[in-house]
């Protein structure tokens, strides 16, 4: 049986290292495709492979993530007429994985399908980086399109990137939806991201935070999952939601919006919440709103508006305002109300600060040494006669 399939090798060869140092830098991404679908079980079929690899060459989280949102993350991975695209491919290989001595790269990379025909894609590359820095790297797009290809009523793209840094102990993870919507014209957007680590506690959020969360430095601002059911910008309606969770808090929301103008006519509606749990000290706050008014031209006819906040669990008060116009007549009714009395949840037991460090410190699990950038030093060490012995390199930091 004779078999067919296209072979694409592409990279970046420099002989100088960043500022004119002597070396060189040398990045290599080699792919194969179009051949026999491979079965892997439960439906799934390996349909091309590849490799990549770096020398002096690194990764830049930054320009991956930010090559989401331009659409060239796709462009290495697996890329169609690469020597008709090679100025594009060149430039976003130069920009994530930029030269830097002493950095080492090796990936696999694999597009694997599900269901025959294949409804749904994954491009995927797993990149290992070691030496100077130790990461790994995994990113790529899935891919849905429902219940056809050539009918995609349903039509999902996900870019994703994730990043484990071994040195400093972090799982970063960012997605988007890009490219995606209902029944050929409804739009579907939103974004998602997961932080972890030693120092930074724990936080995953699909679709944004609470209005009154302050976000941790380095998390990038998430739109909303949201669906706009119209075409046009008359009529619309838009719902848009979202789910996060941190080290002490549960959030989630969601608004309505809705647009519509005919006739010098227009009316305009919309309503949401948003709810904040915190769990030490335990209270919760839920917002919410809804109004909706006729407009004559640029001249308001008739609004109704409400507003207020649910705070608790004890004392649960009631507050906010309820507002009524219709041309030159408005008033406004305000209410506070407390509906179940109660002291506020007791405060965390106080800490002994002080008693708390001297005990950290006695504890050997509390110290660790962290290896210079650059390796390669040429010290070598004799292993502990003790298992719990800290042995410190001559070159290394100390931290705790």
């Amino acid at each position: 049986v004779q078999q067919r399939f296209s072979v694409t090798a592409f990279g970046l060869l420099a002989t100088r290292l960043p500022g004119g140092a002597r070396g060189y830098s040398l990045l290599v991404f080699i792919t194969a495709q179009d051949f026999q679908p491979v079965p892997l079980g439960l439906g799934f079929n390996l349909l091309g492979i590849g490799g990549m690899l770096g020398i002096n060459r690194s990764f830049d989280l930054e320009v991956l993530r930010a090559g989401m949102r331009n659409a060239t993350l796709g462009a290495m991975l697996f890329p169609r007429d690469p020597v008709a695209n090679a100025p594009a491919i060149l430039q976003a290989l130069a920009s994530a994985f930029p030269a830097r001595r002493g950095c080492h790269l090796v990936g696999l990379l694999v597009k694997i399908g599900w269901a025959t025909p294949t409804l749904i894609l994954f491009d995927l590359a797993l990149v290992l980086e070691f030496g100077a820095r130790r990461r790994l790297l995994a990113f790529g797009r899935v891919s849905a399109l429902l219940p056809r290809r050539d009918n995609d009523l349903v039509r999902l793209n996900l870019d994703a990137i994730g990043a484990v840094d071994f040195d400093a102990g972090t799982v970063a993870i960012d997605a988007l939806l890009v490219d995606s919507r209902l029944v050929h014209k409804y739009a579907l957007t939103g974004a998602a991201a997961f932080r972890a680590g030693d120092d930074s506690g724990f936080l995953l959020s699909v679709g944004g935070f609470n209005p009154r969360f302050a976000p941790p430095a380095g998390v990038p601002e998430l739109p909303r999952v949201a669906i706009a059911l119209g075409s046009g910008s008359n009529p619309r309606f838009r719902c848009a939601a979202y789910f996060a969770i941190t080290s002490n808090t549960l959030q989630f929301g969601a608004r309505a919006e809705l647009y519509a103008e005919a006739l010098g006519f227009s009316l305009q509606g919309d309503v949401g919440f948003d709810v904040l749990v915190t769990r030490s000290p335990l209270q919760f706050l839920a917002d919410f709103d809804a109004s909706v008014q006729l407009k004559r031209g640029s001249r308001r006819l008739f609004k109704v508006a409400v507003a207020g906040t649910l705070q608790g669990p004890r004392p649960l008060r009631l507050s906010g305002k309820a507002s009524f116009e219709i041309f030159w007549c408005d008033f406004t009714v305000r209410f506070d109300a407390t509906l179940i009395g109660g002291e506020r949840p007791p405060l965390p037991p106080a800490v002994d600060v002080q008693a708390e460090l001297i005990a950290a410190l006695r504890r050997s699990t509390s110290w660790r040494t962290i290896a210079p950038p650059q390796a390669a030093h040429g010290v070598s060490l004799r292993r502990p006669t003790h298992e719990a012995a800290l042995v410190l390199d001559p070159l290394v930091r100390l931290a705790v």
